[in-house]
């Protein structure tokens, strides 16, 4: 019995933590990580560039190849000698098998060009991936922003419907007492029923938000996410300043520069000749005796020239393409480190409004305050309507949805900020 109550209570507490997920941004952006197909697919591209890499190097070690041969030939050569008589030029059954080993002496720089090419590349996927972990945290954040954004408007909305709900019951006691008419009741009523409506809207928008990050995160669909970030007050915006753009898009970029650079130096290399030297053993039969039917074999070793010169201008025109390619590669920086600057000027920018709607519905949502509690005294003594006093409520939510919001859209715009300019603090929470 008590084991049945011990699996139970476990059963009950796993439900339990299925149906509350407490996050931090910091957790949530190492979930999204983790769950990420994209950062997933370029780690294995990534992986694909390292064996790559291997194998170009592997090019300077000896190759060992092996090749055998049987065959049978029903009719075979013969030859007429002086006092020895006739003899076979073969045999019919015929066996061969031959082993060398080679080795590059001179290859006019393609190994070595290959080499870099693929080092480089290696570098380029890397930079791919540091980029996707960059992209999938800045998504992460956002979508972790927005949910955080949709709770306090939600929270904003309950206190108005809640205050609206008041305002009724205090109408409908006035009513009751000979104070308030049927409009204001009418009017209360109404109020009351957009609020419910308003309030519906707002938890739909919130239950899309929690999806977004949910799917970003890997979630069941079922999860309850509860972000528990503490939204920081924010300070004075000169504290972010323009720094030095520091995104992998732009050092990958420079590897696929240098990539193009190496093909040339590669195709370059196939103006000079291909010089390897071998050993070889072959044993067979008849091998290299073609008189006597039995097995013999020999060991050789030399040296073997190539040299291949297209007369169709391929290897100069696979030279001018690969530097065309490394050309493109330094423009398509140069674009892309003006685009990273123009955002990082207007994510500061941005940063600054931020600060100053911040401060600003800060200064609305006290006065806001202040005027509804002296409304809602005045309409209890009769000296303000019903409806002036709800529109009084209709702006302090206004304000406090503002004043709230200001504050998660400072760390929105901070956000847009970290991610044009590649900081390592968009891995971190607020």
């Amino acid at each position: 019995m008590p084991l049945i109550i011990t699996v139970a209570a476990v059963c009950i507490l796993a439900v339990a933590a299925l149906a509350e997920t407490p996050l931090t941004l910091k957790q949530a952006i190492e979930l999204s990580l983790d769950h990420s197909y994209g950062i997933k697919s370029a780690r294995h591209d990534s992986a694909a560039a390292v064996y790559d890499h291997k194998a170009a190097g592997s090019q300077r070690l000896p190759t060992l190849s092996l090749e055998a041969l049987s065959y049978y030939i029903d009719e075979i050569p013969s030859i007429e000698f002086p006092f020895v008589g006739e003899k076979d030029l073969g045999v019919k059954d015929n066996y061969q098998a031959d082993f060398r080993l080679s080795l590059p002496l001179f290859t006019g720089g393609k190994i070595s060009s290959q080499i870099r090419m693929t080092g480089e590349n290696r570098q380029v996927k890397s930079f791919a991936l540091e980029a996707q972990q960059l992209y999938t945290a800045y998504n992460c954040r956002k979508a972790y922003l927005r949910l955080m954004l949709a709770r306090v408007i939600v929270s904003s909305a309950e206190a108005s419907t809640e205050r609206i709900r008041i305002i009724r019951q205090d109408v409908d006691n006035l009513y009751i007492n000979g104070v308030a008419d049927s409009v204001d009741i009418l009017e209360a009523e109404l109020a009351y029923r957009k609020a419910l409506l308003m309030l519906s809207e707002k938890k739909t928008g919130e239950m899309n938000a929690a999806s977004v990050l949910k799917q970003i995160l890997g979630l069941p669909r079922d999860a309850d996410i509860q972000p528990i970030e503490e939204i920081p007050i924010p300070e004075n915006s000169t504290k972010e300043t323009q720094s030095s753009i520091s995104r992998p898009e732009l050092r990958m970029l420079d590897s696929r520069k240098r990539v193009a650079e190496y093909l040339s130096r590669l195709n370059k290399a196939d103006y000079f000749p291909s010089l390897s030297g071998f050993v070889g053993y072959s044993v067979g039969k008849p091998n290299r005796d073609f008189f006597n039917n039995e097995w013999n074999d020999n060991l050789i070793a030399g040296a073997a020239l190539s040299w291949q010169l297209n007369l169709g201008g391929r290897t100069h025109h696979g030279i001018q393409s690969a530097k065309q390619a490394a050309f493109s590669a330094q423009m398509s920086k140069m674009q892309l480190e003006e685009s990273l600057t123009t955002a990082a000027d207007i994510a500061l920018q941005n940063i600054n409004l931020a600060y100053e709607t911040f401060v600003t519905s800060q200064k609305e949502h006290e006065i806001a305050r202040d005027k509804y509690r002296l409304g809602k005294n005045k309409q209890k003594e009769g000296y303000l309507t019903v409806n002036r006093l709800l529109e009084m409520e209709a702006e302090l939510t206004a304000a406090e949805q503002l004043f709230r919001a200001s504050m998660i859209s400072y760390q929105t715009a901070l956000t847009g900020f970290l991610y044009a300019i590649g900081s390592d603090r968009i891995y971190g929470g607020l």
